[in-house]
């Protein structure tokens, strides 16, 4: 199973205050030594919206080059962005492109209706397909909408459908908002491993209602193959896009979800104690305790007798 860490990009976007790039550095060479495979880097978006992101070219190129890269754009200029870095810096090995199944929700993130983001989205995986990126389709609001409400199951797999007929094998199921249930999750990953063959499908949830962590476990025994979460729990939808209607999102918790995957025999290819002296150092730079439980009470017997 794959495991992305997300704290720099997600965790990281809406961040108050610019982290410097020798503690990113610092960050990312932490996530390293606990054998992660796969990080989650940079957007590339405005810098005058996200300042966080100023600094993505310097970053990439301090980067460990066993890492595979993720990163997002969200228009045509970002992803012409990512592929001049991919080119000139260092190879990018996968660009993400939200698509939110709710079209309110969509207009509100990023300013298209569905018909309009259908063609934008298309001929952005065509760019990115020419240059050597996989594209990756971000299916944001797949399980439940702060603003439209409910999701049903046919809608998130038809957008999952449409991204496979472009040729997209990186599709995220994305819970917006943490409005997911295990039983929902577990059926529409059952039928996308079905029916998208090939695809790396990606799990990607938020934990702002306690049940992240069994949301994620189900997804991987329907056939999620990679998980994404971040240290301390940090990131999750903008305030903004939520207008009003519920709160903060973190993303699941890293160091926890990795303790009790560890706990369940899963195979990760990672240390769970180098992962929670990662989180430990972005509590010391962030100058915050986080959400992660295992930072508190230790990793337990188990994960310790490894």
């Amino acid at each position: 199973m794959n495991f992305c860490e997300v704290l720099l990009r997600d965790g990281l976007q809406s961040w108050p205050e610019f982290i410097p790039t020798s503690d990113k550095i610092r960050l990312v060479e932490a996530i390293a030594r606990a054998g992660v495979p796969e990080i989650d880097l940079a957007s590339f978006v405005s810098q005058k919206l996200v300042p966080q992101f100023a600094d993505r070219l310097e970053l990439l190129a301090a980067i460990d080059p066993h890492f595979r890269i993720r990163v997002l754009a969200v228009n045509d200029k970002g992803v012409q962005a990512a592929i001049e870095a991919h080119r000139q810096v260092r190879p990018i090995d996968i660009c993400g492109i939200p698509f939110s199944v709710s079209e309110p929700h969509n207009l509100a993130n990023l300013r298209r209706n569905h018909a309009d983001h259908r063609l934008a989205v298309a001929a952005m995986v065509a760019e990115l397909q020419a240059a050597g990126i996989r594209p990756l389709i971000g299916v944001a609001t797949a399980f439940g909408c702060p603003i439209r409400g409910r999701i049903e199951s046919r809608e998130t797999l038809d957008l999952a459908h449409w991204a496979y007929d472009l040729g997209v094998r990186d599709i995220m199921f994305g819970d917006t908002t943490g409005l997911a249930e295990p039983v929902a999750v577990a059926s529409v990953f059952s039928a996308a491993a079905a029916g998208l063959e090939g695809v790396n499908l990606i799990a990607h949830f938020h934990d702002n209602r306690g049940i992240g962590i069994v949301n994620a476990l189900a997804a991987i025994g329907a056939g999620a193959s990679t998980v994404d979460a971040c240290l301390g729990g940090l990131g999750g939808e903008p305030r903004g896009i939520e207008l009003g209607l519920s709160g903060d999102q973190g993303n699941v918790v890293s160091e926890d979800l990795v303790n009790v995957l560890t706990a369940i025999g899963a195979n990760t290819g990672i240390d769970p104690q180098a992962l929670v002296e990662a989180g430990a150092l972005a509590e010391d730079i962030l100058k915050r305790q986080l959400l992660s439980k295992v930072q508190r009470s230790g990793l337990g017997r188990f994960a310790e007798a490894e």
